[in-house]
């Protein structure tokens, strides 16, 4: 079986990038396969993200809002995201879109080679002129292979290591609660479990909303414990409202300055395996849909989806390690950090630079913001 492209992972990576195939007039005779475990046909992730203008899968935000709310044990600030919105897209959406774009193709294309195989990818192997996607039934040769499936992490491969883990309650009210214009976007005032954790709140109507138990830490926390931290934060913010949890999500994200795989030969890294994922933050749409554009535009440039790492993009490598840094050795308590951060610059630079999208003139002032004495204990640590 030969296919030019093979998507190993049809998540949210794999998605983006063949949609971004077919739009494409220079790569449109291209025969793809995308290969998966499974059908993807539920809500299993929630993601979100800021945007300044409408993009690629505008069409399916679910919601958005321009103004938010950090709560520290002593303080609220009040954020206004202007000139971005912060956007939320639902998975169960996504692979509808997807799916559909897909079909639509091949039914319009019916030369075109567009298919689907629902099976675990075993190995991936790495020829001179091609690569070879052995699963429990097939082996696919391909011209290229995009690998997005979740990527080991040898021991002492990496400097910084946190996981971002969470739980998520999509709850209605039985009564108007919520202002659905604007999020809570860090709400400190939660067990920290010794490291960094906030409470999340995006309302979706006066009466719905995620609220979502995060944190920043080494170890997990067992299910029950994510539980009870969002039921306490219920009763004690929305005291005598009862209420249905409607869906409930869980999930962990690496915060790492692991050095990801960009590329092997034939091979191509996407999304978190191929270090989309933001070490600070653990926001990864957002990254994915650049990365995305930018192998596009390699490839109808040159002829192959080859990338290198611009200075910039190094650069914001070096002040994730910093951060993370940090935030491992409890350099700074992680709430005030975060507080400082979007108090002394302006939101709407802060986005910009936790999109890896800002001037050096906001970068030198985002820095200068923050307190010296624990980003110079990370600078030397480094060293």
């Amino acid at each position: 079986m030969h296919y030019d492209v093979v998507f190993a992972g049809a998540g949210c990576a794999g998605l983006s990038l063949a949609l971004r195939i077919l739009q494409s007039p220079a790569l449109a005779s291209l025969n793809i396969l995308l290969i998966d475990q499974q059908s993807k046909q539920e809500n299993d992730h929630t993601w979100c993200f800021w945007e300044t203008q409408p993009g690629f899968f505008e069409s399916i935000v679910y919601h958005r809002w321009e103004k938010a709310k950090i709560y520290t044990h002593h303080h609220q600030l009040n954020l206004s995201f202007h000139p971005f919105a912060y956007k939320m897209i639902r998975s169960v959406d996504f692979y509808r879109f997807a799916h559909d774009r897909l079909q639509h193709a091949q039914s319009q294309h019916p030369h075109r080679k567009i298919g689907w195989l629902y099976e675990p990818v075993l190995n991936i192997e790495h020829q001179q002129t091609h690569a070879i996607v052995h699963t429990t039934s097939h082996h696919i040769q391909a011209s290229y292979v995009f690998n997005s499936l979740p990527p080991a992490f040898p021991a002492n491969s990496y400097k910084h290591f946190l996981w971002q883990h969470f739980r998520g309650w999509f709850v209605h009210m039985h009564k108007p609660t919520f202002d659905p214009k604007s999020i809570i976007l860090m709400d400190f005032r939660v067990p920290q479990q010794n490291a960094t954790a906030f409470m999340y709140v995006l309302p979706t109507s006066s009466q719905d909303a995620l609220l979502e138990y995060t944190v920043f830490s080494t170890h997990l926390l067992v299910a029950e414990a994510y539980n009870t931290c969002i039921y306490n934060y219920m009763q004690q913010h929305y005291p005598n409202i009862t209420y249905d949890i409607i869906e409930e999500e869980q999930g962990k994200i690496p915060m790492t300055d692991f050095n990801f795989p960009s590329q092997h030969g034939p091979i191509i890294y996407l999304g978190t395996a191929g270090g989309q994922t933001k070490a600070s933050t653990g926001y990864t749409f957002s990254f994915i849909q650049q990365h995305s554009d930018a192998l596009i535009r390699a490839w109808e440039k040159t002829g192959k989806p080859q990338l290198s790492p611009t200075l910039h993009q190094r650069i914001y490598r070096w002040y994730d390690q910093l951060l993370l840094h940090v935030l491992q050795h409890q350099l700074y308590p992680g709430d005030q950090l975060f507080k400082i951060l979007f108090e002394k610059n302006a939101p709407a630079s802060v986005l910009r630079f936790l999109n890896n999208q800002s001037s050096w003139v906001e970068d030198l002032h985002i820095i200068a913001s923050l307190p010296a004495k624990p980003f110079l204990k990370a600078f030397f640590a480094q060293l």
